[in-house]
């Protein structure tokens, strides 16, 4: 067995008050024991028991280690000379064209995935989810690039691949290789705007959970659509969770069309997807197409931050920085409060927060957790969320996976 002290950390404890404003956080310094990729021990600081081989954390702040909800790592351009995203008529031309934009890259697809890696590893992440290009136009030579890629990483960080019918299931009719990644591999099932794209919502969606159960799997799709197509398809989702009792397991990305519903509607549906467990995952583009979720939140829905797009041919941006999304949508959603910059650090934690919102101090590091966290230079857990602060150090079970 390896056991490993890191000294000399912060942690936060409760929030600092004067009369009825926040106006931050206090810490206390404490020394953590790593076994085996474990939190053996936690307690308080003490600077006489600092030895040669132990990790002085300098004081850094300790926080929960992040998780990228929504990339493509079979599609990015990282690591190949820069050139802007090429012209197309339609998402259709859109993604017909992006194969052979692909494959014609001097980088191969292993070599492009792990450039994304190491990117969002820098950025403090230690799991990804991430969507694979699955259907007859690739076969599964996508799913396998990724996973050899991500087969030379040792087990620093926790992954999960989507099998993704980028070109719609029933449009490119992408059943059967769907299946075959859920055979291969691949640990949910995705798809695309069943009402737009595939042409068959209740078809479409039919086949989806269909696949999900058969597999016991979980799904995340991603919906664009709004207007009468979002609400249908929305709908539709619905009926299939509760028809299939996959409650807790199924995930609509982007989720545009819930700004569309209104009044007794819109709560009626916000209720639903509660209850159901559904959970929406966001890239927070600037664009105008978030859906409201501050709103959904203060219904009980699940929410989630990603990145997306980093550099591929949809779109020249993105830097792979998930704490960068969350900023946004701190702005977006005029999130200024100590609290509320807190609170939101759970979007991209997989919901850990580092103060109760009771403020009733307790720890969210517990001994037996895994040694999953980074270390940051910054006061409180809010002030990494506002200002960004630089990640020094980032953990994944007891490993550094970074060291800035």
């Amino acid at each position: 067995m390896t056991s490993t002290w890191i000294r000399n950390i912060s942690i936060e404890t409760e929030y600092l008050k004067e009369e009825n404003y926040l106006y931050g956080s206090d810490t206390k310094k404490i020394d953590i024991q790593i076994e085996d990729g474990k939190i053996l021990k936690i307690c308080t600081h003490h600077s006489e028991n600092m030895s040669g081989s132990d990790i002085d954390g300098t004081g850094l702040l300790i926080l929960p280690t992040i998780k990228e909800m929504h990339c493509h790592l079979d599609k990015s351009k990282l690591g190949v000379p820069w050139r802007p995203v090429t012209p197309a008529k339609n998402l259709v031309e859109r993604f017909t064209s992006e194969i052979t934009e692909l494959d014609a890259l001097d980088l191969p697809i292993e070599a492009r995935a792990k450039n994304l890696i190491e990117t969002e590893l820098a950025q403090g992440v230690t799991f990804f989810r991430s969507h694979i290009d699955v259907h007859p136009a690739v076969g599964q030579r996508y799913l396998e690039g990724v996973q050899r890629a991500i087969s030379d990483y040792d087990a620093s960080f926790d992954y999960e691949l989507i099998a993704f019918p980028q070109h719609g299931l029933l449009r490119s009719n992408a059943y059967q290789e769907v299946d075959l990644a859920l055979k291969n591999g691949a640990t949910l099932i995705g798809g695309v705007d069943p009402y737009s794209l595939d042409g068959q919502v209740e078809k479409s969606l039919s086949q989806t959970f269909e696949l999900a159960v058969k597999h016991h799997v979980p799904i995340d799709i991603h919906v664009h659509d709004r207007g009468e197509a979002g609400r249908k398809t929305f709908e539709t989702i619905l009926s299939y969770t509760k028809q299939s009792n996959w409650q807790e397991k199924v995930f609509v990305s982007h989720a545009f069309g819930l700004n569309d519903f209104v009044g007794e509607q819109r709560a009626e549906m916000f209720s639903s997807l509660a209850n159901e467990g559904i959970g929406i995952i966001s890239s927070i583009p600037i664009s105008g197409g978030v859906p409201p979720l501050t709103e959904l939140q203060k219904a009980g829905v699940k929410v989630a931050i990603g990145c997306d797009n980093i550099y591929d041919s949809w779109s020249p941006y993105g830097t792979g920085s998930v704490r960068e999304k969350l900023n946004r949508y701190g702005e977006i959603f005029n999130q200024k409060t100590q609290e509320e910059l807190t609170q939101i650090l759970g979007l991209i934690t997989g919901g850990k927060q580092t103060i109760s919102e009771k403020n009733e101090g307790e720890l969210w590091l517990k001994e037996g957790d895994a040694a999953s966290f980074l270390l940051t230079n910054a006061s409180c857990a809010a002030e990494f969320v506002a200002r960004q602060t630089p990640i020094d150090y980032s953990f994944y079970r007891g490993k550094i996976v970074y060291q800035g």
